[in-house]
């Protein structure tokens, strides 16, 4: 490197520098604003919470795992129903695999 270059080479570094410590700052500037305004949010949905006395809060365990068990059967039916409908059987039919009968090993053949 010639010592023309050495000057340019810093200022380019420098100006590079100045850019990024630029964007960091301004990331910086919005992440603090979005966690203001987060903070603002998360308090009105508290407020809102007890305003209306929110019953998904108020649930204890025990009725909570009843309505999951119940949406669990739910399912449960639905996959039953849908297992013994008619388009199930085309499917069984149009099965690539079909389960072929249980052939004997070689050594069982010259026994």
């Amino acid at each position: 490197m010639s010592a023309n270059s050495t000057p340019s080479l810093q200022q380019r570094l420098s100006e590079q520098l100045q850019a990024l410590t630029q964007v960091g700052e301004t990331l910086t500037l919005r992440l603090l604003d979005l966690e203001e305004r987060i903070g603002a949010l998360e308090g009105q949905v508290a407020e809102l919470a007890q305003a209306r006395g929110d019953d998904q809060h108020n649930l204890d365990a025990g009725e909570i795992l009843a309505t999951t068990e119940e949406r669990i059967a739910r399912l449960e039916d639905l996959l039953n129903e849908q297992r013994q409908s008619p388009r199930s059987a085309t499917v069984q039919e149009l099965n690539p695999f079909p389960e072929e009968e249980e052939q004997p090993f070689m050594d069982e053949l010259c026994a």
